[in-house]
């Protein structure tokens, strides 16, 4: 065999290592996750919230951020609001005897519940504590098709009033078989219904609805969910 051939035959097989090399590495950035990064507002330990910084395009992103960053900034006017009420509460006698309970605190921070399929759900938890047992967290989902920017709401996923009907028969169902999370006097569920206005994020096998504090269960039970399996409704873009 000449040399010529020799190098011919090493040219190609050196290309055929490095198109084995480079498939990989296009295929790992496909499947790249979008990344959220945790941030604090004006630098305050105790308001932390989430910001999109890897998304499939610009437009998209700001979209989803600005109403992120909305949110974070109403967090901060309750919390300003929370810190001048206690100001001014510590003046009087009873908090002067017991300080501590004249200690309020405001908490906000948040949870990536599902971030596959150009899908992004955030839940955010607002925690207030004005004294007294315990405090209050009311918590707040949002759902963001990342292609768009847009916000999805449990209208995207039930088409029709009988699908609604289906997932709340489903849900009533499924607290009074656990008396143990849910309400046990089913006159406490009298006006309960699954609408658009339902806390929700997305998961792998359906929609998981979430609830406030005291909503459907005591305090002790904190913010119950109910998965509602794919099978339920009619599956649409989850």
């Amino acid at each position: 065999m000449n040399k010529q051939a020799k190098l011919l035959i090493q040219l190609i097989i050196v290309m055929q290592i490095l198109s084995l090399s480079i498939q990989p590495l296009s295929a790992y950035a496909i499947k790249t996750p979008n990344v959220v990064m945790t941030k604090q507002y004006k630098n305050l330990e105790n308001l932390k919230y989430p910001s999109l910084v890897s998304a499939p395009n610009n437009i998209a992103q700001n979209k989803v951020n600005k109403i992120l960053f909305r949110h974070i900034q109403d967090s901060y006017n309750r919390y300003e609001k929370l810190m001048k009420d206690m100001e001014k509460i510590k003046k009087e006698p009873m908090c002067k005897e017991s300080p501590a309970t004249c200690q309020y605190e405001y908490i906000t921070n948040y949870q990536v519940k599902y971030n596959s399929n150009n899908k992004l759900s955030i839940l955010l938890s607002d925690y207030q504590f004005t004294g007294g047992a315990h405090g209050n967290t009311v918590i707040t989902t949002y759902n963001f098709d990342l292609k768009s920017g847009n916000q999805l709401t449990l209208d995207d996923y039930f088409s029709s009033e009988v699908e609604y009907e289906k997932v709340t028969n489903y849900a009533l169902a499924y607290m009074k078989k656990r008396p143990e999370i849910f309400y046990s006097d089913p006159s406490e569920f009298t006006n309960f219904k699954v609408t658009n206005q339902t806390n929700f994020y997305l998961a792998d096998k359906g929609i998981e609805l979430i609830f406030q504090q005291y909503e459907v269960g005591p305090y002790s039970s904190g913010n119950p969910t109910i998965l509602i399996p794919t099978s339920v409704f009619k599956k649409n873009n989850l």
